[in-house]
């Protein structure tokens, strides 16, 4: 009697389950109204979306061009943004920000607010690239930038040879991860072969190839400059020290340079220097005067034909002359004549 009152209730309990959580036979579909509507009201949201972060962007722009024009500004920014990110968003009480401000002693150093100045100025950069639609103020922003650094009487140190990206000031806009996606921007303010690699060439290539080669002569310049800085600087920082000193000394340089390690001198003008020419050259041929770029180049590889990077340079030559196309100077809008004609000038 009571398995048949069990198997009764079990049935019972098992279809009282279905006919609640049944689905219907078929589900509801939007119609073509509603989809149109839905689309609309996306558009409007993502207006919305894309006002609310322009907005956001150039109040951090203004903030971070204001930072970057005073140290004292500089100094108070930074704190309120490391208090918002470090301490405000994770719950943690002001007590512990006080005790930390407390233990800081860079905030005492005048180099240390300097390297804010310039991590900000670059950041104010990075907020126009994100938003202007016009990238030839930026470039030429860029540009003074670049100039500015190789003209340092001092080692880059700091937040300057940091990626703006993973500064505070960026995590406190939320713009960390607008930053770090962008391909097209060079996120170490102190890096300028990243920021003429990244940002100003390409423009150029694009918009004024005309420029381009005086480009690449300012690139060569400030990074040769910026080269023989760091190396006296670090020659005078070794006088006077015996070998073990001086041993210890090179290491420690070694490891602060940061985004500067590939700068020392031998591996500048080794490496770094003979690739800047080469790249100069090609942009030449491909972009601005490809009859007179062919010539510098064949001149190049034979007089490099036994340098570390010889075959790479003979075989991108030799790649560039198999693809090319046309006769005369390609991208020069000013020749019309043959290749003789531009040869005998």
């Amino acid at each position: 009697m009571n398995s048949r009152y069990l198997l009764v209730a079990r049935l019972f309990l098992a279809s009282a389950y279905s006919a609640a959580f049944a689905f219907p036979a078929a589900a509801a579909e939007l119609t073509p109204e509603q989809i149109e509507s839905l689309k609309g009201r996306l558009g409007a949201l993502k207006q919305n979306l894309s006002d609310h972060l322009t907005q956001r962007n150039t109040s951090a722009a203004q903030a971070f061009q204001t930072g970057a024009g005073d140290p004292k500004a500089a100094l108070e920014l930074y704190l309120n943004c490391v208090k918002m990110v470090q301490f405000d968003r994770e719950g943690r009480p002001d007590a512990d920000f006080r005790a930390w401000k407390d233990r800081q002693n860079n905030l005492r150093d005048s180099k240390f607010a300097e390297s804010l100045q310039g991590q900000l100025r670059y950041l104010a950069l990075s907020c126009q690239a994100l938003e202007s639609e016009d990238r030839s103020r930026v470039v030429a922003g860029l540009v003074s930038h670049v100039d500015a650094l190789s003209r340092l009487n001092d080692v880059p140190s700091g937040p300057l040879t940091e990626s703006v990206s993973n500064s505070v000031f960026a995590k406190a806009y939320y713009l960390d991860k607008r930053l770090a996606s962008d391909e097209n921007w060079e996120p170490v303010p102190v890096n300028i072969s990243g920021i003429y690699s990244r940002a100003i060439l390409p423009y150029l290539r694009e918009n004024d190839p005309g420029s381009l080669m005086g480009a690449w002569e300012k690139r060569i310049e400030q990074q040769t400059r910026l080269v023989m800085m760091l190396e006296e600087k670090q020659a005078a920082e070794l006088r006077g020290m015996n070998r073990d000193e001086k041993s210890r000394t090179r290491g420690q340089q070694v490891n602060q340079r940061g985004a500067l390690r590939e700068h020392s001198k031998e591996e500048f003008i080794n490496r770094t220097l003979p690739r800047l020419k080469w790249g100069k050259l090609k942009d030449m041929f491909l972009y601005a005067d490809q009859v007179n770029g062919a010539k510098a180049m064949l001149d190049f590889v034979a007089t490099n034909l036994t340098h570390e990077f010889g075959q790479d340079f003979y075989k991108e030559f030799e790649s560039l002359i198999d693809s090319a196309q046309g006769v005369g100077s390609a991208r020069n809008p000013n020749f019309t004549g043959s290749v003789g004609e531009a040869e005998s000038e």
